[in-house]
């Protein structure tokens, strides 16, 4: 089921948005590839691998280059982050016993604030370094719903996440009538999205929104007067849109307005309230979750991140080692820059054994590893070249497009 589909259904604590279809088929026939080890000797090392289905141990040399991954590359690997978030909660007994007693209730571990936890989920839009408006990582999807106003003509624009690190995007998706767009990073992907809420706005209290700030986004609170009619694009009657009672700054366009529990109960966006002599004036409004849904349920199956892209056809090889054998290697892609060689010949050609340490044993299992991951996260390999395993590690990039 698309997520638009299940937004319609009302199905509760459901992410914004997640990847069509149609995206999903186009990045699975993106071809599989993958780039040449560096051969300086570094320290060796043990790795466990599947050979004639028995589970052995071989000797590997990693790469004088391979070390931790790049800190601007986005990743969404469920199960790197299901692992990362396993290991914080085995561990989370020990160092939670530095903490005051007062800071637990009913031997309960401390609660984050709801606040600090969605503010890792919202972003600054920026153009040649300078912020424009806020947006909202979309929950395990990774694009950002944001305000189409400040974006003007959508191009130059950045995305600056919780961390400081910055990536280029395009506009994916946008509505003028409702003043909301959808921003496709073309680098990585980032974890930490937020949630729609099924609240009634109004009948909340301590519903907060953001601001730029130096660092990370300022957190205020935020008052919803009523529901109103107000002109949008065009001039066009837009009813039932929140009616503001907080004074919010320009650049706070596009913030989420959350709940008590850090849930997306609406979006700050732009419209006019209607006067009866004069222009009317551009004012903030709250754009709720109901025409949220509505504007992503429409979004064209193409607006989805870049599919990653190393350049190689293989084909699946059994014997006393498993993997896939590099037939041939793209002109110009990641791999033919990194000099991975392919052919017919076993003695001379690379044999892919895994990904990340899981083995792989067919084209269709390494084209799944890799498009599992985002453009510009490394990736580690285990090769199998001149009777010799070796490790190395490189970062993807994206698919090509098609005018190349």
């Amino acid at each position: 089921m698309s997520i638009s589909s299940r937004y319609t259904s009302g199905v509760r604590r459901t992410n914004l948005l997640s990847t069509s279809l149609v995206g999903l088929v186009a990045l699975t026939l993106a071809s599989v590839c993958l780039s040449e080890p560096s051969y300086a000797q570094g320290p060796k090392k043990e790795l466990t691998v599947t050979m004639k289905g028995k589970r052995v141990t071989v000797v590997v040399t990693p790469s004088a280059e391979q070390g931790e991954d790049d800190p601007k590359a986005l990743s969404d690997d469920d199960g790197k982050s299901k692992r990362k978030k396993d290991k914080a909660d085995a561990k989370g007994d020990g160092e939670d016993k530095a903490e005051p007693k007062e800071d637990k209730a009913d031997g309960e571990e401390r609660q984050e604030d709801p606040a600090e936890r969605a503010r890792r989920g919202v972003v600054a839009i920026e153009r040649a370094g300078e912020v424009v408006g806020m947006g909202t990582v979309l929950g395990k999807d990774g694009r950002i719903l944001t305000a189409l106003s400040p974006l003007l003509d959508g191009n130059n624009l950045a995305i600056r996440y919780s961390d400081g690190s910055t990536v280029k995007a395009k506009v994916g998706h946008s509505n003028r009538l409702w003043d909301m767009a959808m921003l496709v990073p073309q680098v990585g992907k980032w974890p930490e999205g937020l949630f729609a809420s099924e609240k009634d706005p109004l009948q909340q209290k301590g519903l907060r929104s953001f601001s730029p700030g130096k660092g990370k986004a300022q957190v205020g609170t935020l008052v919803f007067k009523g529901r109103k009619s107000f002109l949008g694009a065009d001039e066009q009657m837009i009813p039932g849109l929140l009616e503001i009672g907080t004074k919010l700054g320009a650049k706070d366009i596009g913030s989420p307005v959350i709940d008590d529990q850090g849930n997306v109960v609406a979006m700050v966006g732009r419209a006019c309230l209607p006067v009866e002599k004069g222009p009317c004036l551009p004012s903030p409004v709250g754009i709720p979750v109901s025409v949220i849904r509505q504007f992503l349920s429409t979004a064209p199956p193409n607006a989805v991140r870049p599919a990653p892209w190393l350049g190689i056809r293989g084909v699946a090889e059994k014997g006393a080692v498993s993997g896939v054998r590099v037939l041939g290697v793209l002109p110009d892609s990641p791999a033919d820059e990194a000099g991975l060689k392919g052919g017919n010949d076993k003695a001379s050609s690379d044999l892919i054994v895994a990904v990340d340490d899981h083995p792989v044993s067919s084209p269709e299992e390494l084209s799944k590893a890799i498009l599992s991951k985002a453009v510009g996260e490394r990736v580690k390999l285990l090769l199998f070249r001149q009777g010799k395993f070796q490790e190395s590690t490189l970062v993807l990039q994206p698919v090509p497009s098609r005018s190349k």
